[in-house]
């Protein structure tokens, strides 16, 4: 009996946070990995879901639905056949929210470990403006999940990373990372590991499919 409880909260967590259109369709965040490798098989050999993976998808929707900040929560753009959802945005102010187990300090701890983010809302502020919405400002909101584990660490930090964007840097790079992901996903297998990747190093440390690209790594 307690096994099929804990299948069925399992079932309940996946059916809440699950998005099985993305499989078939290019998101922003696709364009935004570290390694379009992962892309490829998430989008044309997925593994099957862990609990794990399905509790921190569950978790994570959970999060931003209940920390509803501004009018336009969840904003839906796209462009190009690329799709978006903005966490936040209000008068030209986007925030994008991220939830993680490692909150930085500064720009510069911002910058090392999370430059992902900076570009997801560097395209983030092109999608608004190509919609017809008025940009001003960008912010990533980090919040800590669970207890804080280093004395001195902020538990929730704000960074304005308005002076980071470029737009016209931003729109030729979103045209080129789109147009090389494309090419990735109308090849039968997937691209060569990157020669910058080692097996045991981020991003492939905690990689799920790191097995299938490492398997004569240890």
């Amino acid at each position: 009996m307690e096994a099929e409880i804990e299948k069925l909260f399992i079932k309940a967590c996946k059916r809440y946070g699950e998005e099985p259109e993305r499989r078939n369709e290019l998101h922003l965040t696709d364009l935004c990995s570290d390694c379009y490798r992962k892309v490829w098989y998430e989008k044309k050999d997925p593994l099957l879901d862990d609990p794990e993976g399905v509790l921190r998808m569950w978790e994570g929707k959970a999060m931003h639905e209940a920390s509803k900040m501004t009018n336009h929560h969840e904003l839906e753009l796209q462009l190009e056949g690329v799709k978006t959802r903005i966490d936040e945005y209000d008068g030209g102010i986007l925030i994008e929210k991220k939830f993680v187990n490692f909150v930085p300090n500064t720009l510069a701890e911002l910058q090392k470990y999370y430059s992902h983010y900076i570009l997801q809302v560097s395209y983030e502020a092109l999608f608004l403006v190509e919609n017809g919405y008025e940009f001003k400002q960008a912010f990533l909101l980090f919040s800590k999940r669970g207890e804080q584990d280093e004395r001195g660490r902020r538990p929730v930090k704000a960074f304005d990373v308005t002076g980071l964007i470029n737009l016209d840097e931003v729109e030729k790079r979103f045209r080129e990372s789109k147009e090389y992901l494309q090419s990735i996903l109308s090849q039968p297998e997937p691209p060569p590991i990157s020669p910058n990747f080692t097996a045991f190093d981020y991003p492939c440390l905690y990689c799920k499919y790191r097995a299938r690209c490492w398997v004569d790594a240890e």
